[in-house]
């Protein structure tokens, strides 16, 4: 079977658990935003660059989650 990827994220965002996988990842966001002012991060480039990388990559994750189940 072929699927695009709205058609499989359409097909899964009716299952009851979807809310909760959505949920987690915006709470991962959230403390990924968080962390940036943590004074232990702010120190280090490389640290801030890897949570720059994360926020991103959910933002990323998020967005197209939620654009494939606005079509629905």
């Amino acid at each position: 079977m072929n699927m695009t990827f709205d058609q499989a994220i359409a097909s899964l965002s009716i299952r009851e658990e979807w809310d909760v996988i959505i949920d987690f990842i915006t709470e991962q966001r959230e403390i990924a935003i968080a962390d940036f002012q943590s004074p232990d991060l702010t120190d280090n480039p490389s640290k801030l660059a890897r949570l720059a990388g994360e926020i991103a990559a959910y933002d990323t994750i998020i967005r197209n989650f939620r654009d494939a189940t606005s079509t629905r």
